[in-house]
């Protein structure tokens, strides 16, 4: 079998078209860029990564940093840039800007750099500069097709600020620049270089997953190898996975604050309290990363070496020789030879590679998602298990860590792993897999791998799910005529609020909604015309016509921005965050509303594990307002976590005269044993109203005292308070479910724990209430149409 056919095609077309030209692939990376050039040459296509020269480099070097500062008032990119940044005069956002691909396409601004570095966009510009400049792409001749290489699950806004990147620099006067998806690269550079991969992958099993994990970014993809004609290869995108901002720089930084950072503190007898939040990014950070790489990729290719010579590796340790000084608060402070084993370094990567991810374990300093929860995303899609993956193409410089290849390799019980090489290879391999998609393009006008919907999308109705877009349909696609929906209700003197919910993975999930409001009069059943657009890039375009209207006929549009099937909660609690802090950085937040906006920041960092940052934000908040009960709470919340129980406690009594509280001090005590003041502050509580959560506090604190009687009537009346489960909050069922199982009402847990999902959802949902789901026409013809 062979893949030669796809590129055989190819090459006929080029020599049919007299097409010479280079055609440029460019990986456009987080921590670093490489770009590369496919052509005909002697009647063969010819696909190379062009080296990147710099003075102090290696000569051959192709993958440069994307890093940029700036030395008295003078461009550094590169590796020199990345080592400027070390020092505590280039801040970060200010005189240097490092792993700036993550902020693409927010609405973030970087106030404190010169004129021309204010965006990522800005940033990404320049990276893209030096590296056509120093690569030499166009001396001999200007080529007019270029590709750049994004994450696979990067949404509209951040695809648009890669062109306009792009559109910034001289090189692109002229020339065709398209996006293509990382993974889809890796697919290509593979199937190019080595064909023979595949067709032995399929021996067992059609489908094959990119593992694509880089220095910021791990995307997921699966294909279906289609073996129809016996002759080639044509995969077949089946799912891609969410954004997950995770790479080999979050495990560098897991190694400063779990392991570097704590050892220097302790030698010199500091608390990790003591330290703030900005010094901890803005002094220690910067000194101590280029050693925790260092020792992660010194142990790497110790253990890897090891390996593949069947020896022992359970004890190896690696030092970085040589003493680091960090001056901090007019102290200066040593690290010593600095190692790291094989032992500790597993214990870090423990929540990077945990195969049955829950709770988040990340925090202001540390991206510590599991790999394996894009993996479950995409096999989830796909309607697959682990067993049915047959091949898994390990893509990425942090696919080489040892750990992480047994992890896989367990997961994957039936799947062969394959490197898309050594680390040389594998770093050059996505933007030479760009690149034959660019010289594709030049040939056919047509890319090699066509993009394809992941994920069914429907829209909800009263009557169920209408489906819109069908799962592998072809992208970009549309309604080529409109879908029928009626109005659900008669309204003549009130507008009809239209809930518009859009759903991906077979209803399983939601990701976009929005009201629209119908002005009255509004006739219940008459005809709203609903048309649809899906872009390349994965981004939904509704439009409603009201055809019933006495009057000219109203017209609702709406776009939903982010790709419906990448979607991650959490990132948009990120970038809520983080547009947030812009807000109040470019003083477009009113003084009488900063205290407000630091709040809800102060909220949205602690729901993200970002404790320190929550606590910052909390003095920000209290700073510009007030100490109200709420944020003291919130304060006290954020100290015990770090560890620093006095002023938890402290704090936690300043605000007791709130009864929440109170309840968190209660709690707090009897965490320490201090059963008899805990029993003392529930009681308080309890004095004040009748909270089913108190009554099984009391029950625990009562338990833990040795009184098994009164605890278990204390569940009792904690249970009957609530006669009504389901419209309780989800806190307080959580704690009714607690006492429910102290009692060992099992079935009652259940309902508990559904009802609390149930509320959960409903909390998401809450500005929907009241909007209800358009009608499906059920004469009309519903079947999902796209062009």
């Amino acid at each position: 079998m062979s893949t030669g056919s796809l590129f055989d095609a190819l090459r006929h077309a080029l020599l049919a078209k007299g097409f010479e030209s280079p055609a440029v692939g460019i990986d456009l990376g987080t921590t670093k860029s490489c770009i590369a050039v496919a052509r005909v040459e002697d009647g063969e296509i010819v696909c190379r990564c062009l080296p990147v020269p710099e003075i102090g480099q290696p000569a051959g070097e192709f993958a440069m940093p994307s890093v940029v500062a700036i030395r008295d008032g003078s461009l550094v990119v590169g590796h020199a840039a990345r080592r400027l940044a070390r020092n505590p005069g280039f801040l970060q956002h200010r005189r240097s800007f490092s792993e700036t691909k993550n902020e693409m396409g927010l609405r973030c601004t970087y106030s404190g750099a010169p004129e021309g570095f204010r965006t990522a966009t800005d940033i990404a510009g320049v990276v893209l500069d030096r590296l056509v400049e120093r690569s030499g792409v166009q001396d001999d001749e200007t080529p007019e097709y270029w590709v750049i290489t994004v994450p696979a699950s990067f949404h509209g806004a951040q695809r648009t600020a890669t062109l306009e990147a792009a559109a910034r620099s001289q090189w692109s006067v002229d020339a065709e620049v398209s996006l293509l998806d990382e993974p889809y690269a890796a697919m290509l550079d593979l199937l190019f270089r080595r064909p023979e991969v595949l067709a032995q992958g399929l021996a067992d099993s059609t489908h094959c997953l990119i593992f694509d994990f880089g220095g910021g970014t791990c995307d997921v993809a699966l294909f279906e190898l289609d073996e129809s004609d016996r002759t080639s290869l044509a995969p077949r995108l089946r799912g891609t996975s969410r954004y997950h901002r995770i790479g080999g720089g979050d495990i560098d930084r897991a190694i400063v604050y779990g392991h570097l950072l704590p050892n220097l503190l302790s030698r010199y007898g500091i608390g990790r309290a003591e330290v703030s939040f900005r010094d901890k990014r803005r002094v220690f950070e910067p000194a101590l990363s280029h050693i925790a790489e260092q020792l992660k990729l010194a142990l790497c290719r110790r253990l890897r070496a090891l390996e593949s010579n069947g020896c022992d590796d359970s004890a190896v340790e690696v030092v970085a020789t040589g003493d680091v000084c960090i001056t901090w608060q007019g102290r200066e402070l040593w690290l010593s030879d600095p190692a790291l084993s094989r032992e500790q370094f597993e214990h870090i990567l423990e929540p990077f590679l945990n195969p049955h991810p829950g709770m988040s374990l990340s925090d202001e300093y540390v991206e510590r998602e599991s790999v394996f929860t894009p993996i479950i995303q995409t096999l989830f899609r796909a309607h697959l298990e682990p067993e049915d993956i047959g091949l898994v193409i390990l893509a990425g410089s942090s696919s080489l860590i040892p750990q992480v290849r047994r992890a896989l390799a367990t997961f994957f019980p039936e799947a062969r792993l394959e490197e898309l090489g050594d680390a040389r290879a594998m770093q050059a391999g996505v933007a030479r897999g760009a690149s034959l998609q660019a010289l594709a393009l030049a040939a056919t006008g047509k890319p090699l791998i066509s993009q394809v919907c992941s994920s069914e999308i429907a829209l909800r109705t009263r009557q169920g799910l209408l489906t819109l877009v069908p799962s592998g349909a072809a992208l970009p696609c549309a309604s080529y005529e409109p879908l029928w929906l009626s109005a659900p209700q008669t309204r003549v003197d009130h507008p009809v609020d239209l809930a518009i919910e859009v759903l991906a993975d077979e209803g399983k999930r939601t990701v976009g909604r929005s009201v629209w409001q119908l002005e009255a009069p509004v006739q219940a059943g008459e005809r709203l015309a609903l048309r649809w657009t899906l872009d390349a890039n994965q981004c939904l375009a509704l439009r409603l016509d009201r055809i019933d209207a006495n009057e000219e006929a109203e017209v609702f549009e709406e776009r939903f921005d982010a790709p419906l099937t990448h979607i991650d909660q959490q990132q948009v609690a990120r970038c809520r965050m983080l547009e947030a802090a812009e807000a109040v950085r470019n003083g477009l937040v009113p003084r009488e509303a900063l205290s407000d906006t630091f709040t809800r920041m102060a909220q949205d960092a602690n729901r993200l594990g970002q404790t320190e940052r929550a606590l910052h934000f909390v003095s920000n908040a209290i700073a510009h307002g007030k100490p109200t009960f709420h944020l003291l709470n919130l304060r006290a919340i954020c100290l015990e976590n770090l560890g620093d129980d006095a002023r938890a406690e402290e704090v936690y009594r300043e605000a007791a005269e709130w009864s929440v509280a109170r309840f968190n001090l209660a709690l707090f005590l009897h965490k320490r044993k201090r059963h008899e003041e805990a029993l003392a502050q529930i009681e308080r509580v309890l004095e004040s109203g009748g909270d089913p959560a108190a009554y099984v506090l009391k029950g625990d604190i009562l338990a833990a005292m040795g009184q098994t009687q009164a605890s278990r009537l204390h569940y009792q009346e904690g249970l009957s308070r609530a006669t009504e489960p389901e419209s309780q909050s989800p806190w307080v069922l959580g704690w009714l479910a607690r006492g429910a199982r102290q009692l060992g009402q099992d079935q009652f847990v259940e309902r508990l724990n559904a009802a609390r999902t149930q509320q959960v959802k409903a909390e998401e949902d809450a500005y929907l209430q009241g909007a209800p789901w358009p009608d499906r026409l059920q004469d009309a013809d519903q079947r999902s149409r796209a062009a």
